[in-house]
């Protein structure tokens, strides 16, 4: 279902994302290699029995009554076609009024899926657990939302649309974030769970939520070019410095570093850059008392009632630290050891050689 910001007002920042990643695992795939990240090896496609959808099984599968578009009457404006088996929607066509539509856990190639683009009003597509190799659909007027997680999709440079709002291709094969045609309009992207390593090429100014948990990111150095972010989703990365935050990111409310590799408080320390951060998730880092893995202890464990109060005297503007909202009596333990730090002099001395040798080669 839609976790993004498809005219929604803003939800609990955790809660969206929590029920499949508990779980998840990073998809199986080839390490993809050249300039638009093509296979070494091609693999095959599946073919499946074919299968069309029919306009009598989209007429009961009609929902939400409203307005057409033209403003002169009323119709309904989603098509739910799920679990169908389905290779050909071109039934679909015949409801021109469609402005959304669901197709997901069917066996839709791309050359299928393009049916939907000839829906003049569309701007809407679920296609979850599909055939896809390819989120490039046909360009159209409205599309604001596509949503193409668990499929065979390696590659998104391609996608264009001048209305798109959301992309979410979790659970794929990407391993690199590049569009060849800007799209300023987007403001959620989520890439959960693909192949990703690098973002320093990101930038997309007008960005609001970016959602990259399950990859393999081991520096965040290029979200300083994300002004308008409120929402950063790094969990289950190998990130162990936190270095790229900027002060310019006035914006960024909540960052998720669960099972991350951070390590030191000096490095939690460089998010003081951030003057609107109110919710940090560290949970499960070794700093927290974890190994930077999802387990079933972490899911469990209680915070360190003392590693909270040092993470908020660095950050006294968190309001949330983990699952646990700051109390008055953590605000002024908090506010105690800020005074203690401040009349012995603070000292970040607490870091590895290994660490600073890391920082080194980073900056090369």
């Amino acid at each position: 279902m839609l976790k993004s910001h498809f005219n929604l007002k803003d939800k609990d920042l955790e809660s969206s994302k929590m029920v499949e990643e508990e779980a998840a695992a990073s998809p199986s795939g080839e390490m993809l290699l050249g300039e638009h990240e093509e296979a070494s090896v091609e693999e095959q496609p599946i073919v499946y029995p074919e299968r069309r959808l029919n306009r009598s099984e989209v007429s009961i599968r009609l929902s939400l009554l409203g307005k057409v578009a033209e403003g002169d009457g009323y119709t309904y404006l989603k098509a739910t076609c799920t679990g169908m088996s389905l290779t050909d929607i071109s039934a679909l066509k015949s409801f021109k009024h469609l402005q959304f539509v669901d197709v997901s856990n069917n066996n839709l190639n791309l050359d299928a899926l393009q049916a939907i683009t000839e829906l003049p009003f569309l701007v809407f597509i679920h296609a979850d657990k599909n055939n896809l190799r390819s989120a490039a659909l046909k360009k159209m007027k409205y599309m604001q939302v596509i949503i193409m997680n668990y499929n065979h999709i390696s590659s998104i440079h391609d996608v264009y649309q001048p209305e798109l709002s959301t992309l979410e291709v979790g659970y794929n094969k990407i391993s690199r974030i590049h569009f060849e045609s800007r799209m300023p309009t987007l403001k959620c992207l989520d890439f959960r769970y693909n192949l990703i390593g690098d973002i320093s090429d990101l930038d997309f100014p007008n960005l609001d939520s970016l959602y990259l948990a399950g990859n393999k990111i081991t520096s965040l150095v290029g979200v300083e070019k994300l002004v308008n972010l409120r929402v950063l989703h790094v969990r289950n990365n190998p990130i162990k410095l936190l270095n790229g935050f900027d002060p310019a990111l006035t914006k960024l409310q909540y960052i998720n570093l669960r099972n991350c590799k951070v390590a030191t408080l000096k490095q939690v320390k460089k998010l003081r850059a951030l003057t609107g951060l109110e919710i940090l998730i560290l949970k499960g880092c070794p700093f927290m008392g974890g190994i930077g893995e999802e387990t079933a202890e972490v899911a469990t464990e209680e915070d360190d009632a003392e590693l909270r109060i040092e993470i908020l005297a660095s950050l006294p503007r968190l309001k949330r630290i983990n699952k646990g909202v700051i109390t008055p009596e953590e605000r002024t333990e908090a506010n105690d050891m800020m005074k203690v730090w401040l009349e012995e002099g603070e000292n970040d001395e607490e870091e590895l050689d290994e660490e600073h040798n890391e920082e080194d080669s980073n900056e090369d």
